[in-house]
């Protein structure tokens, strides 16, 4: 029986709707199978493979990606501190002292393919000693203790000195966490101490940059049977920038894993340079040998980073610069209260501390580290 172009035409079109009807269920389960296995670990290769496969046509890697999760990399992640803060990262000593100067916390490291001279011995001259004391300096406050206000808050040292104490030893835990914003930074070489730089004053080498530093607070407090860790991350290399970053990071990790800690030191060393190029090294004579200087640098909550106890962390600061002072004449430059807040949200315990600067030498330092240690584990101890 011979077919009706009528019929043959009428069953041709009810096969091509079935299949129109088919194509886009099967589209839709494959794609969604795809998206499920681009998304699993097991996806990983599949995924490498199409996005070299799709080349450089943009639809085809539109497409790709559209299916893709985001890669960790590609994230915009919001930084805790942010960038605009970054230049608040260099504490400024007090140079009232020092006309036509220039302060700087020493220049961005240097690419690795830049040869850096080995270091000499500084020319006769082109380092000077400096004192800074509060009084001559015209810094408010008297006796032992003296502050640089950078803010507008008004201090009440009198309160902050009887202010009961939260940062209290307990438990055998870790108690004191070291950490080092600028891990790099090192001091004038002498004879004795030498080193390759990254750049002008800083070196990746941790017998002479700050973390030498830490590993004598750390030593003083582990005798005094203060359990005490150590960062030896250097949070400005390879990158200078966003430093403070990556340190906050570094005490987040360290603080998770010891919750334990009551006291987060984060140990940089300043620097004083005019703009002749000369170097001041802050000293003070402590019993007969070279000591170089301490300042403690307390950030607020004024630059808009939340910072509720920051009174509590200066309170803190106030006692151990109050104590230290007392003891070590002119060992303690005038605290420096700033807008920034230097990662010590963390905890009252938290401070910066600056020991000395580029002009002073390794030894000078260390011998101001070893004092600071011992009178930081008698004020833990005696709480």
């Amino acid at each position: 029986m011979v077919r009706s172009r009528k019929s043959r035409k009428r069953k041709h079109l009810q096969r091509r709707r079935a299949g129109y009807e088919l194509v886009p269920l099967t589209a839709l389960i494959l794609f969604l199978a795809f998206a499920f296995l681009i998304r699993s670990d097991a996806g990983s290769a599949l995924e490498n493979s199409l996005i070299s496969a799709a080349g450089s046509d943009p639809l085809a890697c539109s497409l790709f990606r559209l299916m893709l999760p985001a890669r960790t990399e590609d994230a915009v992640s919001v930084p805790d501190e942010p960038a605009a803060a970054e230049p608040e990262a260099p504490p400024s000593p007090l140079n009232a002292s020092l006309p036509d100067s220039e302060v700087y916390e020493s220049a961005p490291v240097l690419p690795a393919a830049v040869p850096v001279p080995a270091p000499l011995l500084p020319d006769e001259g082109s380092v000077r000693e400096i004192t800074i004391d509060g009084e001559s300096d015209g810094c408010a406050g008297a006796g032992s203790v003296y502050l640089r206000n950078e803010t507008s808050y008004n201090i009440d040292v009198s309160e902050l000195l009887r202010r009961e104490s939260k940062v209290k030893l307990s438990g055998d835990g870790v108690q004191v966490l070291i950490i080092h914003t600028h891990g790099t930074e090192a001091y004038t070489p002498d004879k004795d101490n030498q080193y390759v730089p990254s750049d002008p004053d800083r070196t990746t080498d941790s017998n002479y940059n700050v973390l030498r530093v830490g590993d004598e607070i750390e030593r003083i407090l582990s005798e005094n049977g203060i359990k005490t860790v150590h960062s030896y991350t250097l949070n400005d290399y390879p990158a200078y920038s966003g430093s403070y970053n990556r340190a906050l990071e570094d005490i987040k990790k360290h603080v998770k894993e010891n919750p334990s800690v009551k006291v987060v030191i984060d140990v940089h060393r300043d620097a004083m340079v005019t703009s002749a190029g000369v170097k001041y090294k802050a000293v003070a004579d402590i019993n007969g040998q070279r000591a170089a200087q301490l300042m403690f640098v307390t950030g607020t909550d004024e630059g808009g980073l939340s910072h509720d106890g920051w009174r509590d962390n200066l309170s803190f600061q106030l006692k151990l610069h109050s104590r230290l002072n007392t003891l070590y004449p002119g060992i303690m430059r005038p605290i420096n209260i700033r807008r920034g807040r230097f990662n010590q949200h963390v905890c009252p315990g938290s401070m910066l501390l600056e020991v000395g600067t580029s002009g002073n030498t390794l030894p000078e330092a260390l011998y101001s580290a070893q004092l600071f240690a011992g009178e930081l584990a008698a004020i833990l101890l005696e709480n």
